[in-house]
Order: C-alpha cells, then sequence, then structure tokens
C-alpha cells in the first residue's frame, strides 16, 4: 500500500495525459506541473500554485502537508474511517502512511476529476447491492463492529467526507443501482445515499429531504434530491452528484478549503466575508456572489450551522471557467458550540439581519437584492412544518426543529 521511497505520484484529470507529478520532501509535498499543464490555460488550483515551471511547495501543514486542491481528494470522516478499517483487515496501519500514499489508495475513485497513479485501491468483491443492508452495517461500523459487507461498503463509500455513513451508487433508468465510485454505465446516474449517523435522528433522512425542499423555495441552487424506502424504518435520503454529470464525464471539484487553505473544521477560520470574496476571486461572476450570499441567509435562518469550508465548493468547466458548485449537506445543524463555522459579521450564535447587511454592504450587494433575499428565504423556511409534512418527518423531530427556527427568526429581526 507504500508508494517506493522517493516515487512521485502522477496527478491527471480523469482520462487525460498527466498534468503533474507530487512528491514529499521534509513532511511537505512538491509539486510540479507538465509542460502540457503549463500551456493549458486551465488552472486546476483557482487560488494558488499556478501552472509555472519549477517546483511548488505546499503552503501549509494543514492538509497533512499536501496542497490544498490535492488534500480535498482525501476521504474524511466517514471515508477516513472506512479506509483506516479496511487497511487495517490487510494488516496496514494507516497511520503510518503518508499523505501520498493515501492519495495512491484513491486512485481514479475520488471526488471530482483528479486522478492519481499509481494507484493503489484495495479491490473489493462487489456483490448485489442491498441499501438496508448497508446501512445496518454503517451502523456496526460506527460501533467499532462490522462484518461480511464492510469491503463493499469500504468500496462505495471510502472517498466520501463528512461524518454521515454513505455510499456511492447509480441509478439505472430501469431502476437498477449500480455500483462504484468510479466508472458507472453509460445509462447510469451517479448519486450519493445518505445513512443515519448515531447521534442523527431516526429520521434524519426526511430532516434533508424538508431541507432541500426548503433550499429549492429560497431560490438556492441545490441537486435533484430524493427519498428511497428501506424495509424497516425512515427513508434513505439521496442526492445526484454535481460531479459526475453523466455519461462518463467528469467535472473537476474543489472545495472552499481546498481552494483557499482554510482548515474546515477550525470554526472561526474564516468568515462568510472570506467565503464571498473568494467565490468572486475564483469565479469573477458577480451572480455566483448573490448565490453565495443567499445561501448565508439560508443558513442562518434554517439553522444550518454545520457550513464549514469544505461544505461549499467551485466546479471547472471544460474550459477553465470556475462557478460556485451547487449546495450541499444542508440540514438543521447546531455546529462547534452552538455557532455557526462561519462567522456572519463576527457574529456565529446567533446572527441578526443587521449582520448580514454589514456581510451585503461589503460586497456591494443592493439593498434592494438584500430585502428580496431576505424575504424569500424568510418565506421558504417558514414553510418547514409542510415541507416536514411532505418529506415524512417525525413528530417530534418536526417540533424541535419549529421551536429552534422559531427561536432563530425573533433573534434575527432584532
Amino acid at each position: 500500500m507504500k508508494l517506493a521511497p522517493g516515487q512521485p505520484l502522477q496527478v491527471a484529470l480523469h482520462g487525460a495525459a498527466p498534468a503533474a507529478r507530487v512528491a514529499m520532501a521534509g513532511g511537505l509535498a512538491q509539486l510540479e506541473w507538465t509542460a502540457s499543464a503549463i500551456g493549458d490555460a486551465r488552472r486546476l488550483s483557482p487560488v494558488h500554485y499556478p501552472p509555472e515551471p519549477g517546483l511548488q511547495a505546499a503552503r501549509t501543514r494543514d492538509f497533512d502537508g499536501l496542497h490544498g486542491f490535492l488534500a480535498d481528494s482525501l476521504p474524511e470522516g466517514w471515508g477516513a474511517l472506512l479506509m483506516r478499517r479496511r487497511l487495517a483487515a490487510l494488516g496496514v496501519d494507516m497511520g503510518r502512511l503518508s499523505a501520498l500514499d493515501r492519495l495512491a489508495l484513491v486512485g481514479d475513485q475520488g471526488r471530482g476529476s483528479l486522478t492519481f497513479a499509481p494507484a493503489t485501491t484495495p479491490v473489493a468483491d462487489k456483490d448485489a447491492i442491498d441499501l438496508d443492508a448497508l446501512a445496518a452495517e454503517s451502523q456496526a461500523i460506527l460501533r467499532g463492529e462490522g462484518g461480511a459487507l464492510g469491503d463493499l461498503l469500504a468500496d462505495l463509500g471510502g472517498a466520501s467526507g463528512g461524518a454521515r455513513p454513505k455510499v456511492h451508487v447509480g441509478f439505472g433508468p430501469d431502476g437498477a443501482i449500480g455500483i462504484g465510485d468510479g466508472e458507472l454505465p453509460q445509462d447510469h446516474a451517479a448519486w450519493i445515499v445518505k445513512f443515519r449517523a448515531g447521534a442523527d435522528p431516526m429520521d434524519i433522512g426526511p430532516v434533508e429531504q424538508a431541507y432541500a425542499a426548503m433550499a429549492r423555495l429560497a431560490g438556492v441552487t441545490i441537486g435533484e434530491t430524493r427519498l428511497i424506502p428501506a424495509r424497516h424504518g425512515a427513508p434513505f435520503f439521496a442526492t445526484r452528484r454535481f460531479d459526475r454529470p453523466g455519461e462518463g464525464r467528469r467535472m473537476h471539484m474543489v472545495s472552499l478549503a481546498g481552494a483557499i487553505e482554510a482548515p474546515p473544521q477550525v470554526a472561526g477560520a474564516i468568515d462568510y466575508d472570506m467565503f464571498l470574496r473568494a467565490t468572486r476571486a475564483i469565479t469573477r461572476n458577480e451572480e455566483d456572489v448573490v448565490e453565495a450570499f443567499r445561501r448565508m441567509v439560508f443558513n442562518v435562518l434554517a439553522g444550518n450551522r454545520d457550513d464549514h469550508s469544505r461544505q461549499h465548493a467551485y466546479l471547472m468547466d471544460d474550459v477553465g471557467e470556475w462557478h460556485l458548485a451547487p449546495a450541499y449537506d444542508l440540514t438543521f445543524s447546531d455546529g462547534p458550540g452552538g455557532e455557526h463555522y462561519l462567522a456572519v459579521a463576527g457574529e456565529g450564535a446567533m446572527p441578526t439581519r443587521g449582520h448580514v447587511d454589514r456581510v451585503a454592504r461589503l460586497h456591494g450587494i443592493a439593498a434592494k437584492t438584500v430585502a428580496a433575499i431576505v424575504e424569500q428565504v424568510a418565506e421558504a423556511v417558514a414553510r418547514w412544518d409542510a415541507a416536514a409534512r411532505d418529506a415524512g418527518v417525525g413528530r417530534d423531530t418536526q417540533a424541535l426543529v419549529t421551536a429552534r427556527l422559531a427561536t432563530i427568526r425573533r433573534a434575527f429581526a432584532g
């Protein structure tokens, strides 16, 4: 599972010639772009590390010594847990692997379009997909147990981020479920199916579906979502992958964390002002800046405080233009210490309309636009009870969220 000493890792967009090679020296990754990447107008790292001759060392050790846009491909949270367990079963201690070794384990099965060679990804036996069985297995793994489905679950979810268990699958036109985080049949759409984590309510799937419905009413750009019935209990939440648009295509994706190298799980590392600044610098599109502002308002009024820098991302198109990716992981969340990861004009616990207006002024967003966005988002969030009933949220969870949203609404009004 370890690369040979001194062996560099080749980095490429899926299906293309290598764009760079990277090696470790003194605990920091050293990146060297290929001649073809230097001559290409596309920038795989939208802020740092321009495609220029010479070695470029990673700017920080915050991402295991990697360049931020490369570290995005490493699994974290649930995916890292699966990788650790799978390697342990093979007699390998993940703690003894370098960041490059772990990128080699990702190979061509990571998020977005980046691939790494040589790939050392373990291959699991692929059995028929049974989401109920995989959900049960995910709970066993979270308890420190796990059985026969562990390898399959790792194969389907090993490149995942976030704390909640999830698998990457493909849905065919006839309803068949295909397997794989890598290549799927041409007629299969790539989706992510989520299961509940230990601290989640039993109806977390319907909660996230209700939040997706509110986000659409609020004008937030969000991908297609659905609920998948379970044999027992609440249905599973599923969302279509925006980095896999279909027909074998992949889109290069970089999170806000990876783009500006802001540690994702450090509350206060950056704020919403920085998110909007980064969006303007990366996309050069004022509509994207306004969209980022709208998401801030939604996260505040909807109580989504798990809004750290890896919960926002950018996509690169075929000609190298960057755009804000659709919103994802929108749900009710208390956040660290009851605060937002990204503060609003310095306020993380209970941002008000005044804090939102201050961010708008910093970015030249017209007062009329702000008023319209706040009104639309507020009206959407006010439909929580209806959205919750439509999605099948349980009465206890619905009442809990209703009370919290009312508290947020009163504080926001000042």
